[in-house]
């Protein structure tokens, strides 16, 4: 059901500390990690976590405020962002999204991952990709992303990983009538993540990880 909601314009949170090799600092951005480069050259440090965070909003904009600070992403292609949390710490995060055009409506996707050292490995942590009628975030689109949200047990996506994903919301002010496509002019998804302070050592959906 779309919710419709009056929403206050707090003051922007300033960007965030990116950390890792695969991020300019100078320059506040980051180059996307690819099939095969599993391995951080610059690992975080003893008491911190890495995530990677990719964000993209094909026909629109997307951003993701936390405590850790803002980022942002225009159009189709992936923009990869890598941050360290502390182990044991708990953020709150915001991501919105926004069409360029409310009448040709969008797409907006965001996935966070994990880094384990262990393996190396990547834990899903959170996938969010609004895909439907037309390519566009739709009702549709949205009903697919929450079938996905089934595989979650005790906030994870992979057992294996250490990020807990809590308090997950979704909210839209809607879009076009049903009879143009329904497509949404907006998204905005709230939740909490937490570090737990083990790090994570088995690979991906691994049965180690599932509870007895």
């Amino acid at each position: 059901m779309v919710q419709h909601v009056d929403r206050a314009t707090p003051s922007p949170p300033p960007k965030a500390e990116l950390a890792g090799a695969r991020c300019d600092t100078t320059a506040g951005t980051c180059t996307c990690r690819e099939p095969g480069q599993e391995s951080e050259e610059a690992p975080p440090a003893e008491g911190k976590k890495r995530l990677e965070i990719r964000l993209s909003a094909h026909g629109g904009e997307a951003t993701l405020d936390s405590d850790l600070g803002r980022l942002t992403a225009f159009g189709a292609k992936d923009t990869c962002y890598y941050l360290d949390v502390d182990a044991g710490s708990k953020t709150h995060w915001r991501f919105e999204g926004q069409a360029s055009d409310p009448d040709t409506g969008f797409a907006p996707r965001l996935a966070i991952w994990e880094y384990g050292a262990e393996g190396p490995f990547w834990y899903e942590v959170l996938s969010f990709d609004c895909v439907g009628v037309g390519g566009k975030c739709d009702s549709a689109g949205v009903d697919k992303w929450t079938g996905t949200l089934a595989q979650r047990k005790r906030g994870r996506m992979d057992p294996c990983g250490s990020m807990v994903v809590t308090g997950l919301e979704w909210e839209t002010s809607g879009g076009l009538a049903h009879r143009d496509h329904g497509w949404y002019r907006d998204f905005f998804i709230t939740f909490d993540m937490e570090a737990k302070k083990f790090m994570p050592k088995f690979a991906p959906h691994s049965t180690e990880c599932v509870p007895k």
